[in-house]
Formats: C-alpha cells, sequence, structure tokens
C-alpha cells in the first residue's frame, strides 16, 4: 500500500500553537520535506521531537527532489511537509506535491493549525465572506504597480502579503490607486511577543506608517460595486 502524505501547519511564532496531534504525527515520520533544514531543526529541537530525516523542498528544487518523496511514499513510507511557518501550499510550493500524490493516488493528510492568512482574517474588522487571497506582490517595479492597481480594483476584501522594506512603497501606490479614505487593516508581527493589528485609513496610514519590522499581512476593504443605471 503506498504511504501517506502529512501536510502539517507549523506555528506562525508562538510554539504553543503547535497541536499535540501534529506533535505525534511528527514521531512517526520517515521523511519531512522543509523550506529550510534549520528552520526545521530548530522547530523539533524546541518542541523536544526526534527530527525526521530532512529533504530541502522549495520552489527552485530539482524535480528530482520531488521525485524521491514521490517514490518513497508509493514505496509505502511517510512523509511530511511544512513550510518555514504557518499552513504549506499557501503562498508556497507545497501545491505541487500535493498534487503529484493525488495524481498517483497517494493520500493526503492535513494536520491543520496555525495560518497567517486566517488569524489576519479574523482580526482585520473587514467583510470576509468573500474575499481575494493574492499572496505576495511581484519584485519587479511594473509588475508591482500592476499588481497593486488591479487589487485597487476589486471589490471584496483583499489580502496579500508584504516585506517590511516594501511596506512604504505599498501605501503609496495603494493611495495612488484608491480613494485615501478607504480602509486597510495591516496585521504584524502575528502570535508574537509585539502582534499588531490596526484598521484605518490609507490616508492616515501614509501620514502614520507602521514600523518597518516583522513580517505584514494586509487586508484592503474593497471598492464601491459600481451601481447599474
Amino acid at each position: 500500500m503506498p504511504g501517506k502524505l502529512w501536510v502539517i501547519a507549523t506555528p506562525i511564532g508562538n510554539l504553543g500553537d503547535f497541536s499535540p496531534r501534529a506533535q505525534e504525527s511528527m514521531r512517526q515520520l520517515d521523511l519531512l520535506a522543509c523550506e529550510s533544514t534549520t528552520s526545521a531543526q530548530r522547530l523539533c529541537s524546541a518542541l523536544q521531537i526526534p527530527c525526521p530525516r530532512l529533504v530541502l523542498y522549495r520552489e527552485d528544487s530539482s524535480d528530482s527532489v520531488q521525485r524521491k518523496l514521490l517514490e518513497h511514499m508509493q514505496e509505502g513510507g511517510s512523509c511530511g511537509l511544512i513550510s518555514d511557518a504557518g499552513t504549506p501550499g499557501i503562498s508556497d510550493p507545497g501545491w505541487k506535491l500535493v498534487s503529484e500524490c493525488h495524481a498517483l493516488g497517494i493520500s493526503v493528510h492535513s494536520l491543520a493549525g496555525p495560518s497567517s492568512l486566517a488569524a489576519a482574517l479574523s482580526t482585520a474588522g473587514q467583510p470576509s465572506r468573500r474575499f481575494l487571497f493574492a499572496g505576495f506582490p511581484p519584485n519587479k517595479k511594473a509588475e508591482r504597480r500592476a499588481f497593486l492597481r488591479e487589487l485597487a480594483e476589486q471589490t471584496v476584501s483583499t489580502v496579500f502579503f508584504e516585506t517590511p522594506h516594501q511596506i512604504l512603497e505599498t501605501l503609496q501606490c495603494l493611495c495612488q490607486y484608491c480613494d485615501p479614505g478607504r480602509s486597510l487593516s495591516i496585521c504584524r508581527e502575528l502570535t508574537k511577543l509585539h502582534e499588531c493589528n490596526q484598521k484605518r485609513s490609507l490616508a492616515d496610514w501614509l501620514l502614520n506608517p507602521p514600523p518597518a519590522r516583522g513580517e505584514f499581512v494586509l487586508m484592503l476593504e474593497g471598492a464601491p460595486v459600481a451601481k447599474e443605471e
């Protein structure tokens, strides 16, 4: 019988968020696919879990790495998949491995837990019955501006990630493309010591930008829906 793939959500800050079920399952793994072997070793050490055999699995990994993981599971082995923090497959390459498992009949199981997307949605104070998740903006300036202009046109709440060195430029662009009175929620350092969740107008954020430290999740209020004549 084929083995299994365990998609494991890891803490985004507070180690207490790693579930007992996830910890127990980690102890049973033969292989663990991870974005960073250092981060995976640090997590196992902090939680006093024996570290499984690690396989570096990232967006730039060769096809042979994924093939190695799949062959191991086809032979009956168990494999875990983690990202550096949060739930794998959300704005990272984990979905490719999951997709191949489905194609080969390998069962995929979720060890649900921390997710910066879910945490931001629950604390942003924006409408969330329908929303758009856009991941990280592109790095190239022209593509980045086109990305933000497209977000500004959405009529539903839009969630995206941002880095500290780009946060001010992003606020400036959003103020150009949106009504400055439109609200923006910024969640920073979620579940960590200096966690901050604030909702303000774009104009106010531009006057009083957040500290350029930590990891950001932004949630932009949707644009007004145009009324039909």
